[in-house]
Order: C-alpha cells, then sequence, then structure tokens
C-alpha cells in the first residue's frame, strides 16, 4: 500500500527462522522517495503486534528511514487470545531469548539480500525501539547483560512491598536467565519505552551497553511503574556516564 500524502510504501512479508517452528510475520514501511538507508526495527510489547506502532512506523519512514517491526509469535496478540481461550499456555521464559533472536534474523535476512533485496540498506548501524517487553528486547540487543541475582532473591517473597505487575513478568523468567545474554553489535542505538528491567539487570550491566540508550517512561504507567522500574534503576547506575 502507497499513501501519497505522506510518502511511505507498506507491505506485510513472513521470513522463516531457524530458531522457531513457524514463519515470523512482519510490517514493512519504507520511505517512498528519499530513503537515507538507515534501518530501525520496532519491538511490541506482551499481547501486542506490530499494528499498535504504525504510527510511529510512518513517521520514520516520512523522513526516510526503512521500518521493520517484527510480530513476535510467542507472545502477541494471536498468543494472548489463544490463552484466554485455553488453548495455549502463557508465553515461557524462552521468549526472553526468542524475541532478540527474532530481531537479529531479520538483520540478517537484510543483509544476505533474503529480505528487501537490491537496497542499500546498512545493517551495520541499526536503531531498535521497543515497548515494555520489546523494550528489554531493545536493551538486550543494546549489550544489557541480564542476571538472575534479584530475580532469584526478590521473586519469592509475595509480600514485598515494593512488588509490582512488572515483577510478575520479570519473575517469570528466571529459569531462562543464563541464556538471554543476546547482544547484536549491528545495533547502535536502542530505544526502551516503559522497560521491565529493575529485577533483570545489575546496575554494573549498564556498562556492558555496546549502543546508546534513550529511556522513555511515564509516570501515569501503572503496569511498569515509572519511577521503581525505569528511572531509579537507570539513575543508580549513573548511566549518563556512559553517554545515555
Amino acid at each position: 500500500q502507497t499513501n501519497l500524502l505522506q510518502g511511505w510504501i507498506r507491505s506485510e512479508q513472513t521470513l522463516p527462522v531457524s530458531h522457531r517452528t513457524e514463519p515470523l510475520r512482519l510490517l514493512l514501511l519504507a520511505p517512498k522517495s528519499s530513503p537515507n538507508g538507515r534501518l530501525v526495527v520496532i519491538s511490541h510489547g506482551l499481547w501486542d503486534d506490530p499494528e499498535s506502532f504504525e504510527g510511529w512506523g510512518e513517521f520514520l519512514a516520512t523522513a526516510g528511514y526503512t521500518v521493520l517491526m517484527p510480530d513476535h509469535p510467542g507472545s502477541d496478540f494471536t498468543q494472548q487470545k489463544a490463552m484466554l481461550a485455553g488453548d495455549r499456555p502463557p508465553p515461557g521464559p524462552e521468549e526472553l531469548r526468542l524475541r532478540p533472536r527474532d530481531v537479529s534474523a531479520l538483520l540478517n535476512a537484510v543483509e544476505s539480500g533474503e529480505l528487501l533485496p537490491g537496497q542499500s540498506l546498512n545493517t551495520q548501524s541499526v536503531a531498535v525501539i521497543g515497548h515494555s517487553w520489546g523494550a528489554t528486547t531493545s536493551l538486550q540487543l543494546a549489550g544489557g547483560a541480564p542476571v538472575e541475582r534479584k530475580l532469584a532473591s526478590r521473586c519469592s517473597d509475595l509480600s514485598d512491598p515494593e512488588r509490582n505487575i512488572s515483577w510478575v513478568l520479570q519473575c517469570s523468567w528466571l529459569s531462562g536467565i543464563k541464556t538471554v545474554g543476546l547482544v547484536d553489535h549491528r545495533v547502535k542505538a536502542a530505544v526502551a519505552v516503559s522497560p521491565p528491567l529493575r529485577l533483570l539487570f545489575e546496575p554494573t550491566g549498564i556498562s556492558s551497553l555496546s549502543a546508546k540508550v534513550l529511556l522513555v517512561s511515564g509516570d501515569r504507567d501503572w503496569v511498569v511503574p515509572s519511577g521503581p522500574e525505569a528511572i531509579r534503576p537507570m539513575r543508580e547506575t549513573g548511566a549518563a556516564r556512559f553517554g545515555h
């Protein structure tokens, strides 16, 4: 679909990937004219889908960026519907590993020409934007090193006064936490919008980030409370010292 007024081209594609049994569905928005050769990947949150972020993608495509929006099949809107119908269990901890691999698989496909063939796109300097769980995905790809210490020590205490809704998701990741350090050095910038991160990353882990990070968080977010879950952890790390 081509929007002549805004100057972007929309398409839906599927990409077979080795780490999943089903192909990835992705929404692609490309500039109709004056492409700048830069790639942006947008990663959706838990039980969401790429279509929720088309507004972001259209804005970027109009500015010359090529935007890839994968549908993470183990934690998307379709998975939620199947779970509520009793046909599938909740997303498992393996999704913390599979989501970054989805993004890296897209970059591999662009590099090989399997995706967007014939276009001159810079795959060595990519931006990843993520919302909620997608924000955690962006931080993993940017070099954030997840650890188990806080998950192991705090998830078992159901009366912890600092416990919040985002801890339910983070605590579900504990059993798979040792396999999710999945940095992709092609990612040079990450935008993390409302990331659940307090239990996942140690303060020292911020120094391992290989990409520059922009954190966006709102004080009316009751699922991922801004202060304890986003602002305080990044402030405690002294992130500004590292250029974030």
